[in-house]
């Protein structure tokens, strides 16, 4: 009798609570990855909030104030001449010779400004001039011209444009580089004087300077630089306002218009609760900790006065437009490649973006970056990741991310009303990030936590299937004087058989049996000890009887095949899609049905019977006649496989005796393995006929 199967380990499962605590930690680590190591999603996470609030802003401004020049609403601070694409096609190819654009410059300042910038780098020299003219015919040709009529000043364009800017006071444009180290210019750049803590900013070091051909450079009242900082994203939303170069201060060319008009030679850095602040007189300008200004847009692309340098080339501009106001001259024009990517418009003038940091400096209602953006973005995260831990613990899956969420998305909602309302970019999408990232871990982590128990569930489950077939089996066992090694052959036999008959179905290319698959066939092997269930309702006179049965015996003995499907049957109740229990219940109803239809119970015949009995005819008379019984000898393998070919096509199914042909070595294996040899019993090489043949009802 076969002992019973040990209780499988069980498989660790782990604690919901520690579960849970695990994943929080994990999304803690996330988070700080993400908010403090690489920040770049949350950043762009954070750039996509806060351009959408700006566009908001400026729409709103747009349709507050209709019908105005300016869709602000706010006044004319700033002006900016453009040297637009009209203006190009009216004076020529550019760049233009330096008397028309001193022309221009003249015409501003004539109208006494506040300031004048000229936001254009001339770093070569007027190759128009008549000076350069004349030079380069001595240094070519070694000719010696000269041109009469020539008004004095007029012979050097660089030289009467330096005058011009001189008269204008104008501040001019100088280029920062940082990949190349140039030799200090003619006239180097005036720097800024910046006092008090200044340990608080760091500004880019440049390597290199581009300034303006000497007699323009010299004629400037003040230089700023025009480099422009663009986010990862190819879009610019901060302004750089100082740069070091050669351990001095530098200013954009924004804050030197802004310190010129206010006669201000010095910035001071201050610190406050949200990061340094440069201050200029009374003006505090808040800064991060690069020295950038946040720009804020109040329009969009071209939102500023522009007036066309072609008007002043013309007279046609009315000077007291720039009275009193910081004029700007520039370019908008899309050939001279100065057109940027901002939060409000996809082509935004460079000039125009110093015109709007000039805005901000004038007005002083910044926006601002706070210092240690990582911790703000950190600290919303790790609380939103431990609440989503907490409320996983004490409600559902669904409950508890929907009510993450809602909390998370407070944090944008807090932050938007801030930013409206004072200008203050705080970090806003790392704690939503954070809830959706941790709701996905927590319901990955519960879900699999979940498959785990399903799997130890199943486990047990099996495992008390498998119990309750030992048990079924030890039953008939315990009125049959079988042993388990007879289990173990016929489970081998009939897969085996199994086996081999998949393999003949295939040899034509067709699937000639498509039902043996491999859990199929796996089934077969698992429901095969039940086939003689039912022997336990046979009485021991009939069942241990060691001669010939009578008829009466005979139809008693029979009803084992009835009673076996009725107690696999009442097994069966209450299991639902037991497949298991079913083809145990077909086997041990069918296995002693014949090919011809002699069997019993119901004398199927042919393919009527189910191929699982069929398969199991073969295996149970191999193994009843290979082994001794009470009422029989041992048949040596030779005189079994005249028996079974001589039942070939009345008793046996045809093509399963050629699968037993085909398997017969697996079958001599298989009965060497689990053989149960009984004294008294050896193969006997001929045995006597007459009373044991392949159809006695006892196998």
């Amino acid at each position: 009798m076969p002992s019973p199967a040990p209780a499988p380990p069980r498989p660790a499962t782990i604690p919901r609570a520690r579960l849970v605590a695990a994943v929080t930690i994990a999304g803690l680590v996330l988070s700080a990855l993400f908010c403090l190591v690489e920040p770049g999603l949350v950043q762009l996470a954070d750039n996509r909030i806060l351009d959408g609030l700006a566009r908001h802003r400026v729409r709103q401004s747009t349709h507050a104030q209709p019908g105005l020049a300016d869709p602000s609403g706010r006044p004319d601070q700033v002006v900016i001449v453009d040297i637009d694409e009209e203006s190009l096609a009216a004076a020529g190819q550019w760049p233009w010779p330096r008397y028309l654009t001193g022309g221009i410059v003249r015409r501003i300042a004539e109208a006494l400004p506040a300031a004048v910038g000229v936001d254009i780098l001339f770093s070569e020299p007027d190759r128009t001039s008549i000076a350069t003219i004349r030079k380069a015919f001595q240094r070519d040709f070694g000719l010696d011209i000269t041109i009469a009529g020539v008004p004095r000043g007029m012979e050097d364009n660089d030289a009467y444009f330096g005058s011009v800017l001189a008269k204008a006071e104008a501040v001019g444009a100088v280029m920062h580089l940082f990949d190349l180290i140039t030799p200090d210019p003619e006239n180097l750049p005036r720097p800024v004087r910046v006092t008090g803590e200044t340990t608080a900013i760091n500004p880019a070091e440049a390597t290199g300077i581009l300034c303006n051909a000497g007699p323009i450079q010299a004629g400037l009242a003040g230089s700023g630089f025009i480099n422009v900082e663009k986010d990862e994203d190819g879009s610019i939303r901060r302004v750089p306002l100082l740069h070091r170069f050669q351990g001095q201060y530098y200013p954009s060319l924004a804050l030197a218009l802004f310190l010129h008009a206010r006669s201000l030679r010095e910035l001071r850095v201050e610190t406050d609760a949200l990061g340094p602040v440069l201050v200029a007189g009374a003006t505090r300008i808040p800064v991060d900790g690069e020295a950038r200004m946040r720009l804020r847009f109040d329009g969009g692309a071209r939102a500023h006065r522009f007036v066309p340098a072609a008007d002043l080339l013309r007279d046609a501009q009315a000077p007291a437009l720039f009275a009193g106001r910081i004029v700007i001259l520039g370019s908008s024009a899309a050939r001279l490649n100065d057109l940027h990517h901002t939060p409000v418009s996809a082509n935004y003038p460079g000039t125009e973006v110093h015109a709007v940091a000039l805005d901000n400096l004038l007005d002083g209602n910044h926006h601002r970056d706070p210092a240690h953006p990582a911790a703000y973005r950190f600290i919303p995260a790790a609380l939103v990741t431990m609440l989503a831990g907490l409320l996983f613990l004490r409600a559902g899956p669904l409950r508890a991310g929907g009510a993450t969420l809602l909390a998370a998305l407070a944090f944008p909602a807090v932050g938007s009303a801030l930013y409206l309302w004072r200008g203050i970019a705080l970090p806003m999408s790392a704690p939503v990030l954070a809830a959706l990232a941790q709701g996905a871990l927590l319901s990955l982590a519960l879900y699999a936590r979940e498959r785990r128990m399903a799997f130890v569930r199943l486990r047990q489950l099996n495992h008390a299937r498998q119990m309750t077939l030992e048990s079924m089996t030890a039953v008939a066992e315990s009125r049959d004087e079988i042993s388990g090694a007879h289990i173990k052959r016929t489970q081998h036999y009939v897969r085996a058989l199994a086996e081999a008959l998949r393999d003949i179905g295939r040899g034509g290319g067709k699937e000639t049996y498509p039902q043996l698959t491999e859990d199929y066939i796996d089934l077969l092997f698992h429901s095969a000890p039940l086939h003689d269930v039912g022997k336990v309702a046979v009485p021991d006179s009939v069942l241990f009887k060691p001669g010939k049965l009578t008829d009466e015996e005979y139809a008693v003995i029979r009803q084992h095949v009835r009673h076996g499907r009725n107690i696999i049957a009442n097994a069966a109740q209450g299991m639902e899609d037991d497949a298991f229990l079913h083809l145990a219940a077909e086997i041990a109803w069918s296995h002693h049905e014949k090919w011809d239809g002699t069997g019993y119970m119901e004398g199927l015949a042919g393919e009527a019977i189910p191929l699982s009995g069929r398969l199991m005819a073969v295996a149970d008379v191999y193994d009843a006649l290979i082994c001794a019984r009470q009422y029989k000898p041992a048949f040596p393998h030779a005189k079994v496989r005249e028996i079974i070919l001589q039942g070939r096509g009345s008793h046996f199914d045809p093509a399963v005796v050629d699968a037993f042909l085909l398997a017969e070595e697996e079958f001599k294996r298989i009965a060497t393995a689990y053989r149960d040899p009984e004294p008294g019993h050896e193969p006997d090489p001929d045995p006597p006929g007459g009373e044991v043949q392949a159809g006695d009802p006892r196998q």
